[in-house]
């Protein structure tokens, strides 16, 4: 028993390394790319890539029907069985390029009939290709099987290729185009790569098998992400309708920042997935419960610190990821890394927690509540307050998934208080490392460099602070790096 225990937590160990590598490079694209792109394309048509972006996620989800969700959990529960991986698959696979075939035809349609789809028609189309790659990619056929080694190759290899490409194709917004085609490009190759590699997991014969059993809980994934999706783009979208291009591409700054500062939960949520499922199908509650405090203790270390350094450095990370052009973006930017925080909570007690325990269902009501009220402050704030006020409504939105995944992870699921909150040592390492920080000014031109020393610094005293308040996850981190690994017999 102990050693099937070690097995899973050296799984899950390998699991965050492979998917933090995925996530890094995924991140760092963006990252590099935004920096890139944004002083290339200008708020303008930067504005016109992330108003079309936004509208194709919505064909994007509609096409998925929460099947990313799904598929990860029911190929984990059937990974030691081909017969029955294979069968599942099948039909989730068909039903997938069904899906995908019918909305892609509504979004051509709509394209040469509908405005503002035909005002960027050809925008739309090449980001609009998303679909058809992600029904044939089968991404969460591999997830759920924990092949995130190769997913890290793959992905490693298609993110550095395309961001040549973007540094050698896109040259000033006249290349909107060409970049919209290229943000595209590391969907496509990875897809067309896992369609070859299929064949080692499933027996894969291109046969449609339609099975209207996954039709229901997939309709509830689906809403949860068609909620998620609600609340964290609608305000793009509306800006779009209701301010234009100019606005639209500053928040497109604005959320994109937000979105790298939060790229750890999904690393940790995709890796433990499979094993927290496992946990709780098995009855094994002390195992769940375990990787649940483990995660939330990860989650807010990481979160916390991004998220008080974003804070109090705010301008010079609108400067590094925009240039001048962005400093209209600073107060927005600095209301919306507030939401980093419940975005990692609710990460882990709703998609980790919920989902795995098949309370999906009320994952679902919170995320319903979120859009609901992301929506009605909306309609108000940003006529008003345009990008600050639509930064306030996703911060609220966030703060209100996290409160009702609490509640339910507490009323449903058995949590304690103690295995759903983070230890108050971190808030108080991140406070004390934002003193030194407020007062410091580097006579440094280069806003790159600035940044770089700027960091430097606020993390050492973090990570020095958090050390003399014995914060747990720091300690654990710092004994693992200074412990002299092991041998064994067996290595």
């Amino acid at each position: 028993m102990e050693q099937k225990a070690d097995n899973r937590k050296n799984s899950i160990g390998r699991n965050i390394s492979y998917n933090t590598v995925i996530s890094v490079a995924t991140y760092l694209f963006g990252a590099v790319s935004l920096m890139y792109v944004s002083r290339k394309l200008q708020p303008v048509a930067n504005g016109r890539v992330e108003f079309a972006t936004w509208l194709v996620h919505y064909f994007v989800l509609f096409a998925s029907l929460g099947m990313p969700l799904y598929a990860i959990r029911a190929c984990a529960r059937f990974r030691n069985n081909r017969e029955k991986l294979t069968r599942v698959f099948t039909e989730l696979f068909s039903l997938g390029i069904v899906l995908a075939a019918a909305v892609g035809a509504v979004l051509v349609i709509l394209c040469f009939t509908v405005d503002p789809f035909r005002e960027n028609r050809m925008l739309m189309l090449i980001l609009g290709s998303v679909i058809a790659w992600n029904a044939i990619g089968c991404e969460w056929l591999f997830k759920g099987l924990e092949r995130y080694r190769y997913l890290m190759i793959v992905s490693l290899i298609t993110r550095i290729v395309t961001l040549l490409l973007i540094f050698f194709a896109v040259r000033s917004p006249d290349d909107m185009l060409m970049y919209a085609g290229l943000s595209v490009l590391s969907t496509a190759v990875s897809s067309i790569v896992n369609v070859f590699f299929l064949r080692r997991e499933v027996d894969f014969h291109f046969a449609f098998r339609l099975n209207p059993e996954h039709i229901k809980p997939l309709l509830v994934f689906f809403a949860m992400s068609c909620m998620t999706t609600i609340y964290v783009s609608l305000d793009i979208v509306m800006l779009g309708f209701m301010k234009g291009d100019y606005e639209t591409g500053l928040y497109g700054l604005v959320s994109r920042g937000k979105t790298l500062l939060t790229f750890f939960g999904g690393v940790l949520w995709a890796a433990t997935m499979p094993q927290v499922t496992v946990a709780w199908k098995e009855g094994n509650f002390e195992r769940f419960r375990e990787i649940t405090r483990r995660s939330i203790g990860l989650i807010m270390t990481v979160n916390l610190a991004l998220m008080t350094f974003s804070l109090v450095f705010a301008e010079d990370c609108v400067l590094a990821m925009g240039g001048s052009s962005y400093l209209g973006a600073v107060k927005a930017f600095r209301i919306m890394v507030i939401s980093v925080a419940p975005i990692g909570l609710s990460n882990i007690l709703g998609g980790q927690v919920l989902i795995p325990a098949g309370r999906e269902r009320r994952l679902l009501i919170a995320e319903i509540a979120g859009a609901v009220v992301n929506l009605a402050l909306n309609l108000y704030v940003i006529p008003r307050y345009s990008i600050v006020g639509a930064s306030v409504t996703t911060l609220v939105a966030e703060i209100l998934v996290w409160l009702i995944c609490l509640y339910y992870d507490r009323t449903e699921v058995g949590l304690s208080l103690r295995d759903t909150i983070p230890d108050l040592r971190t808030p108080i390492a991140c406070a004390v490392a934002a003193v030194p920080a407020v007062f410091l000014h580097l006579p440094l031109s280069n806003v790159f460099l600035r940044l770089a020393a700027e960091a430097g610094i606020f993390f050492g005293v973090f990570l020095f602070a958090g050390v003399l308040l014995r914060e747990p996850i720091l300690r654990e981190t710092l004994s693992r790096v200074l412990r002299r690994p092991k041998t064994t017999e067996n290595e």
